[in-house]
C-alpha cells in the first residue's frame, strides 16, 4: 500500500497540486505567526473578525465553569444540552424558519440534510460548482444526481424538464459559491419552484450575518427569507464560533433527529461552542455596523484589484478569487506573497476546475486601512511580475 500511495503523492506533487499543513499561532484579530514570521491573514472566514471579540471570547469561558469543556456523547444518548435549545431557537426567529437543528459542522450538516431525506426514486439537481459537502452528500444518498450549469437557470429548466422520475425533486445550491465568491441567482431558481414544485436546499454558509440589510443571508437578499424548504448554515464564518444549523418545519427537523446519522452518532458541541454563537448572534442582531464595517474593506479591496485588472472572475461579496490558471504558477505567486508577508493559499484541483487555480482572497472587517494598503501594493506587484496584469 505505502508504494502505491507514494507514487501518487509524487504524481500529485508533479503536478503541483501536493498539500503539507502550514502550523500557525493567531497574534491578533487578522495576523498570524508562521516560521516565526508574523503574516497578514487574508484567507480567514471569519468575515466579521469576531472569533477574537471580548464578549464572545468571555461568554465561551463563562459557561466552562458550570457546562465542562465538553459534552462528551451525542445528543441522542445523553440529552441535548439547555443551551442547544436557546440557539435553535434564535437562530430560526433570526432567519425566518419555524424550526432549527445543531450540527457539529456544515459538512455534517449537508450529508445529514440530502442523504437522510433523499430515496433512490428521487432526483438532485444540484449546481456543478457546489460545495465538496454537497457533492459528497449527493454520492452518499440513494437518489439520482443531475448536475446543471453553473448558475445557469435555463440549462437547470432543461433539465427539470427532461427529467421523467416519478420522485420528488431537488434543486440544491449554494448562496455563494466558497471558491468563486458569486452569488446563485435565488430569484429565477426560486421562480422555477413554483412552477415546477420541486425542494429547493439551500447552503448559506458564507452568506450569513454578511448579505441583506439585516445580515440574515442572501435569502434577504432577494426578499426570500424563510422561503427555502431546507437552509443550512454555520456559525463558523462570520459569527466566529463553530457548528452549523439546519432549518425547516416541524416535520423535516423531526425526520433529521430520527434518522440523520451525522447527527445522532456523533458528539455534540461542547457549551463554548454554544456559548459563543449566542453572544455572536445577539450581537449582528443589535448591530448592522459589523456588517457595513466589512463592506467598506470589500469595496475598497475589490475595486482596487479590479483596476489593476485582475481576474476576479463573478465574485460579489468577502470571496475574491484571484485567478491564476496553471497551478504552479499559482504556487509561485502564492510563495512571493508570503516572502512579503501575506499569508494567502492558492487552490487547485479538485477543489476548482483544471485551468483555474486561484489565490483565495478573503476581507474581513477587522483589516486597517494600512493593512489594505499593503496588501494591494504587495499584490499588484506581484501580479505584474507573473504575467497576470
Amino acid at each position: 500500500m505505502q508504494k502505491q500511495l507514494k507514487k501518487r503523492l509524487e504524481d500529485i506533487r508533479k503536478k503541483g497540486n501536493y498539500r503539507r499543513l502550514r502550523y500557525i499561532k493567531p497574534i491578533t484579530p487578522t495576523q498570524i505567526m508562521y516560521n516565526g514570521k508574523t503574516y497578514l491573514n487574508l484567507c480567514s472566514n471569519s468575515y466579521l473578525s469576531l472569533h477574537t471579540h471580548p464578549d464572545i471570547m468571555r461568554a465561551a469561558k463563562d459557561v466552562i465553569d458550570e457546562y465542562g469543556a465538553g459534552t462528551c456523547s451525542s445528543r441522542s444518548v445523553s440529552g441535548s444540552i439547555d443551551l442547544y435549545r436557546q440557539l435553535e431557537k434564535m437562530i430560526a426567529r433570526y432567519k425566518g424558519y419555524r424550526r432549527g437543528l445543531i450540527f457539529s459542522n456544515g459538512y455534517m450538516a449537508n450529508i445529514a440534510i440530502i442523504s437522510t431525506l433523499t430515496d433512490s426514486e428521487d432526483v438532485i439537481f444540484s449546481d456543478e460548482l457546489n460545495h465538496s459537502s454537497l457533492i459528497d452528500a449527493t454520492r452518499l444518498s440513494r437518489a439520482r444526481k443531475v448536475i446543471y450549469k453553473h448558475r445557469d437557470v435555463n440549462d437547470l429548466e432543461k433539465k427539470i424538464k427532461r427529467e421523467r422520475s416519478t420522485g420528488r425533486r431537488y434543486v440544491v445550491t449554494e448562496s455563494v459559491f466558497s471558491m468563486d465568491g458569486d452569488i446563485a441567482p435565488l430569484s429565477d431558481i426560486y421562480e422555477l419552484r413554483e412552477k415546477y414544485g420541486f425542494h429547493m436546499v439551500l447552503d448559506d454558509a458564507h452568506g450569513t450575518g454578511i448579505f441583506g440589510q439585516k445580515g440574515t443571508g442572501v435569502e434577504e437578499l432577494f426578499g426570500l427569507s424563510g422561503s427555502m424548504d431546507v437552509h443550512m448554515a454555520t456559525f463558523g464564518k462570520a459569527l466566529g464560533s463553530f457548528g452549523a444549523f439546519v432549518l425547516s418545519d416541524e416535520v423535516v427537523i423531526n425526520f433529521l433527529v430520527n434518522r440523520a446519522r451525522t447527527f445522532m452518532y456523533t458528539t455534540a458541541l461542547p457549551a463554548s461552542c454554544l456559548a459563543s454563537a449566542i453572544a455572536a448572534l445577539k450581537m449582528i442582531r443589535h448591530n448592522a455596523g459589523y456588517k457595513d464595517e466589512l463592506w467598506k474593506n470589500i469595496d475598497y479591496m475589490r475595486t482596487h484589484l479590479n483596476a489593476a485588472g485582475f481576474d476576479l472572475k463573478d465574485s460579489f461579496g468577502p470571496i475574491i478569487p484571484i485567478v491564476v490558471g496553471e497551478d504552479t504558477k499559482t504556487l509561485r505567486m502564492q510563495e512571493l506573497l508570503m516572502r512579503k508577508g501575506l499569508f494567502l493559499q492558492g487552490i487547485r484541483p479538485p477543489t476548482v476546475p483544471e485551468g483555474t487555480s486561484r489565490l483565495r482572497l478573503t476581507v474581513v472587517r477587522g483589516f486597517t486601512q494600512e493593512d489594505m494598503d499593503n496588501a494591494l501594493e504587495t499584490i499588484i506587484h506581484a501580479g505584474k511580475k507573473m504575467g497576470l496584469v
